[in-house]
């Protein structure tokens, strides 16, 4: 036997302080090409097994190309049940939605039969649309395939540092859902709460830039948001490039 090849566009890595599973690519393009072939293996895997696949996605500019890549996978799409990880309390026309980013990234192409789960059904009443929204979103207990994502202040979803309501929602276990406090405007969110995300079968991480990376490492010492998160990742996925 030959010696093993390296692939030359990725490789694993162990973060000394939190032991995660990180895989470190030399570009974005090769990361979100890799990423978008792992999400659609692991939906094929579970319609294979159950007749139908369940997906929570993040908003955001940085998985987006994520999502246009997905778009094309040759997938019985209307198997599969999409929903979001977090919303703004907008409407569906607003460009802070993203509701509106992941229709128009990964709804599209082979993808575009697949069920996309809103957030926001009552724009009008922030409290009542949390009660209204709370029973659709069962279906995302035991998700099959999250990906997350996370910010420079150390959150993921809308799970946010200094705020009492993100507190609650990376531990709420009573409720799937919860309205937290962002730190900028559009500063009404929903979010899933920290224990639905976790019960995940198959939990990414995408994060860009050097700072992000020692922001993950740091982030049990500094008690960030997504320090909670660090056991159930099945993946990391990095680059340098932002």
């Amino acid at each position: 036997m030959g010696p093993r090849r390296r692939h030359p566009k990725r490789r694993r890595i162990m973060d000394h302080q939190n032991l995660e599973r990180m895989i470190e690519f030399e570009s974005k393009a090769a990361l979100e090409q890799a990423l978008a072939q792992t999400i659609a293996a692991a939906l094929k895997d579970a319609i294979a097994a159950k007749g139908a696949a369940t997906l929570l996605l993040s908003g955001g500019s940085t998985p987006s190309g994520v999502y246009a890549l997905l778009s094309q996978a040759d997938l019985p799409w209307e198997q599969v049940k999409v929903g979001l990880v977090d919303e703004r309390f907008v409407g569906p026309s607003s460009p802070y939605s993203n509701f509106k980013l992941i229709g128009e990234t990964l709804l599209q192409n082979n993808a575009k039969a697949a069920t996309l789960v809103p957030m926001v059904s009552d724009e009008s009443d922030y409290a009542g649309n949390l009660l209204q929204i709370e029973d659709s979103y069962r279906i995302f207990t035991d998700t099959d395939v999250c990906l997350l994502g996370m910010g420079p202040d150390g959150h993921t979803a809308s799970i946010f540092p200094n705020d009492a309501a993100s507190l609650a929602a990376n531990t709420n276990t009573s409720c799937l859902l919860s309205n937290t406090n962002a730190p900028a405007e559009p500063t009404q969110r929903i979010t899933c709460n920290g224990p639905l995300l976790r019960r995940s079968k198959h939990l990414f991480l995408m994060i860009t830039g050097t700072q992000k990376k020692e922001i993950l490492a740091q982030s049990e010492q500094l008690h960030l948001p997504i320090a909670a998160f660090q056991t159930a990742l099945t993946e990391t996925y990095y680059t340098t490039a932002s």
